[in-house]
């Protein structure tokens, strides 16, 4: 009876983990523990109580958290970030475009990092993505 009490207590102690961490892998061996329960209710001895709730933990994590992982990650809306709504955004060049040069986008002051040909003021121009603190261009047509 002290090992199924133990046993408890283990899950109850892997769980109270997980809650506290979010981590969601504690809470894979908590059913290594439900399973060493059982097995010490068949009065199986503690060393196999030890090595099932060890591979059953290790199995499950191994399943479940990646499963987990996936599956809560997919469920959480990313809100993008100003910058990252500016990508895809087709303007129109107020002055020549080089390999660097200054845009106002939204009012915010940035520079632009050029990949493709010059671009000639009052071609439009495409924001194809972010670098550090550089906004990324190319021409339209590129």
């Amino acid at each position: 009876m002290v090992e199924v009490i133990s046993w408890i207590l283990v899950a109850v102690f892997l769980i109270a983990i997980d809650v506290i961490t979010s981590s969601f892998i504690f809470m894979w061996f908590s059913l290594g523990a439900i399973v060493a329960i059982i097995l010490s209710l068949f009065e199986v001895t503690v060393v196999w109580q030890i090595i099932a709730f060890l591979i059953v933990g290790v199995a499950t994590v191994s399943i479940g958290y990646p499963w987990a992982k996936k599956k809560f990650k997919a469920d959480v809306n990313h809100v993008p970030t100003m910058e990252q709504t500016y990508i895809g955004r087709t303007m129109i060049a107020e002055e020549d475009m080089g390999k660097n040069s200054k845009i106002k986008v939204s009012g915010i002051y940035w520079t632009a990092y050029n990949k493709g040909r010059v671009i000639k003021k009052g071609e439009e121009y495409k924001i194809t993505g972010i670098e550090g603190n550089k906004l990324i261009v190319s021409s339209k047509e590129d």
